[in-house]
């Protein structure tokens, strides 16, 4: 495609449904999706402009519905919607009215709630309990799941006690996941299965960033069984990855729910996410304003060559550039 044509365009409803195109009202425009979050966020600034029914700043109310538009020859396509959920103004030369605006999701991350899983549930079934108890539709698209323990959940963010169960079964399986909303739906998929894969090389990249670091590295992990009467707790099993960076120890405590081959697969998996020194990667480049967290790209630009995965995104409609931080594949 090219980046060339990208437009874009912004919609508010109102309380009463009526849409305003605040296209010639714009000053900026960003929205993005970052790692850990299941929110997506936008942010819109407008100049407080004067319309039949009122200033924006009137009609641009809390809970109010923001839209965000994009085409590039291919038909306009819608790439967000949300409530507005910060509303600030400020009374300077420019009048700037500014609307942090994030999807559904923000409800889950808002919101804690108790909630009881008996043992023997699957990961999609806890999932599907959970939406259905917050209205918001479940797409499980993700090859990996497991049979979970029993769970008891007490006051916590409902994203994280999604969280929680997802990285479960990213622990035992070494399987990666996305959870975003997408579609209208909460949707849990593996990485990479975007059908269209977009190359970055120097000649459609900005800039490139590549850093390693041993902060979080793991070479070692030790199983330790439940304490005794004397607070004591006793070695069941030491599992080794790569020693060549020396002893950087972690300890899994295996409790009476937990055998200790499933300890020993969640050590195998902790030695597979942290078993090498961390890699923080960031691209720039012309935003595409369709690419998404989860997705697959290709990039032959500075030192990276080979492909990567979205960790998240941020889309600078106004700059017309967009920033990704990036995993290896594989």
């Amino acid at each position: 495609m090219d980046v060339a044509l990208v437009e874009y365009d912004v919609e508010l409803i109102t309380e009463g449904g009526v849409i305003y195109d605040l296209d010639n009202a714009l000053i900026s425009l960003a929205w993005e999706e970052q790692e850990g979050q299941l929110a997506q966020k936008a942010v819109v600034t407008v100049v407080n402009i004067k319309t039949g029914s009122g200033y924006l700043m009137s009609l641009a109310k809390l809970n109010c519905m923001i839209r965000i538009y994009a085409h590039w020859g291919a038909g306009r396509q819608k790439m967000f919607e949300g409530s507005i959920w910060e509303w600030s103004y400020t009374s300077a030369q420019t009048k700037e009215l500014t609307l942090t605006v994030y999807d559904p999701m923000i409800r889950l991350q808002q919101c804690k709630d108790i909630k009881y899983f008996s043992p023997g549930m699957t990961t999609p079934a806890m999932l599907g309990s959970i939406c259905g108890d917050w209205g918001v539709p479940l797409a499980y698209k993700w090859d990996q799941q497991i049979t979970h323990e029993k769970k008891v959940f007490n006051g916590e963010a409902v994203s994280d006690i999604i969280t929680k169960l997802l990285e479960e079964v990213r622990q035992q399986t070494g399987e990666r996941y996305v959870a975003l909303y997408k579609d209208g739906a909460l949707t849990v998929s593996a990485y990479g299965t975007n059908s269209d894969v977009y190359v970055f090389d120097t000649l459609n990249t900005i800039s490139t960033s590549d850093k390693l670091s041993m902060s979080s590295l793991v070479t070692r992990v030790k199983i330790i069984g439940k304490e005794d009467n004397q607070d004591r707790s006793s070695v069941e099993a030491v599992v080794d990855g790569d020693m060549r960076f020396g002893i950087l120890q972690e300890v899994i405590k295996r409790d009476n729910d937990k055998s200790i081959g499933a300890a020993k697969a969640e050590a195998q998996a902790t030695l597979k996410e942290r078993g090498q020194p961390e890699e923080s990667i960031m691209l720039n480049s012309p935003d595409l304003p369709f690419l998404r967290k989860g997705d697959a790209v290709e990039v032959a630009a500075g030192n990276l060559i080979g492909k990567f995965h979205v960790l998240g995104v941020s889309h600078n409609a106004t700059q017309r550039q967009m920033t990704m931080t990036l995993r290896r594949a594989g």
